[in-house]
């Protein structure tokens, strides 16, 4: 029962509920808010999402847990809005995700078992502001996911659990503006049949290909800045290079283990090494670091007085 202060409160009394009940009794939780709030003058749309789930109940040394399944989805639109939601254990659960599976007693939920935490927590928002003419002339989207689990591993057995998110926002106009959300959780033999479904599988491959290009990205141009940098650099004299050095250390684009501030103890091609060595480290998930690399580059290939590629 740690840091359950990191915890969304619904899913800390899920737990401290778990806790009274004991470990052979299953306790699946889900709640969902969904507010919208629209004004005329000015014309505005407020859409406030939050939605918690969790999971609290034995999970057997065969790798089985009991299945659960929740779903929450809505179609979008402001006004005329349609709220789906599906809430269901057991053979319940296993035959919608699965209705060709048998729903005899499964015989992997018996003997030896310890306690299994699963939960969720997500909130979205989104404001909009808008022209007499209807188009849009203020956007904002915050976002925020917890997930968390505590899953006992034996023999290198290891339970099936899945959660997905995904929403959809069209503010082009007042008259086009949607905001969908999309979540699914499930547990057991139900994440797994889920899991094998093509859409939940296209929805995955889309959002984790969509990462990938962009690390790639990043990956590319940080690269790039660095051996341009580096080309720079060489044709720098020993004179230019505390002012290099200190470039670097303002900015951050060096790992704090380069230890920028003992260069200048070092001899200049020693320094040289060093500063090569950590500016070739690139860290192609941080946005960020590109864009500190790039005004090195720039910095330095302007000390240089060679024109630097964008």
């Amino acid at each position: 029962m740690k840091r359950l202060h990191a915890l969304p409160g619904l899913l800390v009394s899920l737990l401290l509920a778990a806790c009274a009940t004991g470990p052979d009794t299953v306790v699946f939780v889900t709640k969902s808010s969904l507010a919208i709030d629209v004004e005329q003058t000015p014309p505005a749309a407020s859409i406030a999402y939050d939605r918690v789930e969790g999971y609290f109940g034995p999970r057997y040394d065969t790798s089985a847990v009991p299945p659960v399944l929740a779903t929450f989805t809505t179609n979008g639109k402001l006004l005329d809005r349609q709220v789906k939601q599906v809430y269901a254990t057991g053979d319940a659960a296993r035959v919608l995700a699965n209705p060709n599976v048998k729903t005899s007693p499964d015989p992997a939920l018996t003997g030896n078992f310890k306690p299994m935490f699963f939960g969720t927590s997500t909130t979205l928002g989104l404001k909009l502001g808008f022209e007499a003419s209807g188009s849009t002339s203020t956007f904002t989207l915050g976002y925020k996911r917890k997930e968390l689990s505590v899953i006992p591993v034996t023999d290198g057995a290891f339970p099936s659990v899945l959660a997905t998110l995904q929403s959809d926002v069209d503010g082009t106009s007042a008259q086009a503006t949607q905001f969908g959300a999309g979540q699914l959780f499930a547990t057991g033999s139900v994440a797994t049949d889920l899991a094998r479904q093509p859409e939940v599988r296209r929805m995955f491959m889309s959002k984790a290909n969509s990462a990938l290009d962009a690390y790639r990205l990043e990956e590319r141009t940080q690269s790039r800045a660095a051996l341009v940098t580096l080309s720079c650099l060489a044709s720098l004299g020993d004179a230019q290079l505390p002012k290099v050095w200190n470039n670097a250390d303002a900015l951050g684009v060096l790992d704090k283990e380069a230890k920028v501030g003992d260069f200048a103890t070092m001899t200049p091609a020693a320094a040289r090494n060093r500063y090569t060595m950590f500016l070739v480290e690139i860290n192609a998930d941080s946005p960020d670091t590109t864009l500190r690399m790039n005004l090195h580059r720039q910095y330095v290939c302007g000390l240089a007085g060679r024109p630097s590629p964008a």
